[in-house]
């Protein structure tokens, strides 16, 4: 940088490497140390201002607090520390309040969906239940069923057994009887 700035007759290079914890230099011709002190680094040759240190003025309570001692430097840090305690906890309530709200959000849809898995399978079983008494039902009547064919189909047998065989050896036995009349042919013995 190479300017220097003039405090009531101290002059002091201005450097971006000086500590923000090193006291400013003490005037020597002043009863009240930095009464006048000037932040704003107003340069003598030119016109153009040098911005100050922004830890050293961005106070919350007081934006352009000059800093006369360290005691003043511990409690502007300790203001800024609690300012920044109370930014996180500020953040850390409102993390909390969006997370905890989301967790609401997810606990209401899982609500929902639990309930709506739990009608959809209360569905499923009666549907279930409805499908299982018809088959039971159309089990029922093809067993039914199926005893009557039996039924049918035994005494069918039974009757061609008893009745229409032997009815039917009858007709064919008059029939080769019939044959053997008329072509005369001799009855074999039996």
């Amino acid at each position: 940088m190479g300017k220097r700035a003039s405090w009531k007759g101290t002059s002091a290079t201005t450097s971006a490497s000086r500590s923000f914890l090193s006291p400013p230099p003490f005037p020597s011709s002043s009863s009240k140390p930095f009464a006048n002190f000037d932040l704003t680094f107003a340069a003598t040759s030119s016109k153009k201002t040098l911005t100050p240190i922004p830890f050293l003025l961005s106070s919350p309570s007081a934006p352009h607090q000059t800093l006369a001692t360290i005691s003043d430097l511990k409690s502007q840090a300790s203001s800024h520390s609690d300012s920044l305690k109370r930014h996180l906890d500020l953040g850390h309530s409102e993390t909390l309040k969006e997370f905890d709200s989301s967790h609401t959000r997810i606990a209401k849809r899982f609500k929902i969906q639990t309930q709506a898995c739990l009608q959809l399978s209360e569905e499923i079983e009666k549907e279930y239940k409805k499908i299982s008494d018809r088959i039971n039902e159309n089990t029922e009547l093809m067993k039914a069923s199926y005893a009557e064919l039996i039924t049918e189909v035994q005494a069918t047998a039974s009757r061609v057994c008893k009745i229409s065989i032997p009815e039917l050896a009858q007709s064919m036995e008059k029939a080769i009887e019939g044959l053997r009349s008329r072509y005369k042919i001799p009855a074999a013995p039996v």
